[in-house]
């Protein structure tokens, strides 16, 4: 496999960036490049590095949807990548207004104020859940499936997928540099928020007990996160400007039951517990990945297996934080 070229010499901002995908991010780019990390603090992994890590990097609080503190926070940047976003299912389903507000229009001031600018690349952080409650092996140009507006459940996806629209419109009409990022099911250390995966790893190391919603039937394709981290440096290296791209790991495909039970083998004693499910589940949900393979080389490298080790090992010996 060809080895990546590294991103070196450049100014990157990270909105978002205190978060568990940011924080993977500052940790491959600080060395080389001078980064900069724009976040509200409301998810914080940023507190997970090395002081040494913390002290080399920038770190700006602040609203994405305040548009003056965004023209700041772009000037002399050479590379942004945009992860700021309300996520975490009972959120937008408690919050649609502020999940949408944040998501659309947040994207929406980052867009207008980088319009015109000189920029080399932008890469935008949009959401599988685009793709509806059933999304198996689908691909990029496989329509969007939105819920009806009576459940809030689907404000998170209808902010994404507008967005993914508004950022491929700037690319048309300004040239601006834009790609944009599906994620689907990313894990890993320092995962803070809701997430499958925290949220049993949390649970069993705390309690013992590994809560499964409805019967665990729903599946999911699940990447680690040094395998998205390898996508968008890959992307930065290729013009591949307003294009959208799938990344996930389709050969890590088990149902939430099956993920519980490899968890439980993790944690001798562990027991499932099978409780009431959501209103709006989604049921399936797996990428096809061909267009990020044949246009940008990006290969998944960490089966499940591993990846919940690592994981789990990290979570155990990090747990008193939480």
């Amino acid at each position: 496999m060809k080895k990546s070229v590294k991103i070196s010499g450049k100014k990157i901002l990270i909105t978002g960036g205190g978060g568990f995908i940011g924080s993977f991010l500052t940790e491959r780019f600080y060395k080389d490049n001078k980064v900069t990390l724009f976040d509200n603090g409301r998810r914080n992994s940023f507190r997970f590095l090395d002081q040494s890590i913390q002290r080399k990097v920038s770190l700006i609080n602040g609203d994405i949807r305040d548009e003056e503190i965004v023209k700041k926070i772009v000037k002399g940047q050479n590379i942004v990548i945009h992860l700021a976003a309300i996520a975490g299912a009972s959120f937008y389903e408690t919050d649609p207004l502020l999940t949408l507000e944040v998501n659309l229009f947040g994207t929406t001031n980052l867009l207008k104020v980088l319009a015109g600018k000189k920029i080399e690349r932008v890469i935008t952080f949009s959401t599988s859940e685009v793709y509806g409650s059933l999304a198996s092996d689908v691909s990029e140009d496989d329509s969007t499936c939105i819920g009806p507006v009576s459940e809030g459940r689907w404000s998170y996806a209808v902010s994404k997928v507008a967005s993914d629209h508004l950022a491929k419109a700037y690319f048309k009409k300004y040239g601006l540099p834009v790609n944009m990022i599906r994620p689907f099911n990313i894990y890993g250390p320092r995962q803070v928020g809701e997430g499958a995966v925290s949220n049993m790893l949390t649970s069993v190391i705390k309690t013992g007990k590994i809560y499964v919603t409805g019967d665990g039937s729903q599946k999911r394709a699940w990447c680690y996160i040094s395998d998205m981290v390898r996508a968008v440096e890959l992307m930065l290296q290729k013009n591949t400007f307003g294009e959208c791209f799938n990344i996930g790991n389709p050969n890590a495909y088990v149902t939430i039951l099956e993920l519980a039970k490899k968890i439980q083998s993790l944690y001798k004693g562990s027991k499932i517990v099978l409780t009431k499910g959501r209103v709006v589940e989604v049921l399936d949900r797996k990428p096809s990945i061909d267009k990020a393979k044949n246009l940008l080389g990006y290969y998944p490298q960490v089966g499940l297996d591993d990846g919940l080790r690592e994981t789990f090992d990290w979570w155990r010996k990090n747990i008193s934080k939480f």
